[in-house]
């Protein structure tokens, strides 16, 4: 029988007989998925003006990111990268989305952004960015005011540690 899961960090959905390792969406570790009757939506959050400033810095890193991924992907040299980076790609998203869910306003559209027409160039970029991203986060996380904010912000800084490591694996 397949049981639903639901991720406390973006809120989605997974059927099946065991908790996987990660959230199948966002990347959120398996810690993070509780069985669906005891998910908690925290909808939109009371944020500081702090963590307002800081969500809306994170939304811009999150969709510039999934603009760089979806563009290494549409020019990637293999079928491997292709597929990592269009992975990457749809974490930031639901990574965007879910922090534009806690400020209460609607997903901004992607940017314009340029990559290589070299994966190995894509992926030294890539680790630059998470590299960049991981820092944000643990900071952000470190200085908000808000049990949830800290709570998303950390898991974000998880995720996109693992993101690093796959850039480092493949550049």
């Amino acid at each position: 029988m397949l049981d639903p899961y639901r991720c406390q960090i973006c809120g989605e959905t997974y059927l099946g007989q065991e908790i996987p390792d990660r959230c199948p969406f966002c990347g959120a570790s398996f810690r993070h998925l509780v069985p669906a009757a005891e998910y908690i939506d925290y909808g939109t959050l009371e944020l500081s003006p702090q963590s307002y400033e800081d969500c809306k810095k994170a939304v811009d890193l999150e969709l510039n990111n999934a603009a760089f991924y979806k563009c290494a992907a549409e020019k990637a040299q293999t079928q491997i990268t292709q597929s990592i980076f269009k992975r990457l790609s749809k974490q930031e998203m639901e990574h965007a989305e879910l922090i534009c869910k806690m400020m209460g306003m609607e997903e901004p559209p992607l940017p314009e952004v340029t990559c290589s027409n070299d994966d190995g160039e894509n992926m030294i970029d890539a680790h630059k960015r998470e590299t960049r991203a991981i820092k944000f986060y643990q900071e952000v996380a470190s200085r908000a005011p808000e049990p949830r904010a800290q709570e998303v912000f950390r898991a974000i800084s998880e995720i996109e540690s693992e993101h690093l490591k796959i850039s480092s694996v493949y550049r």
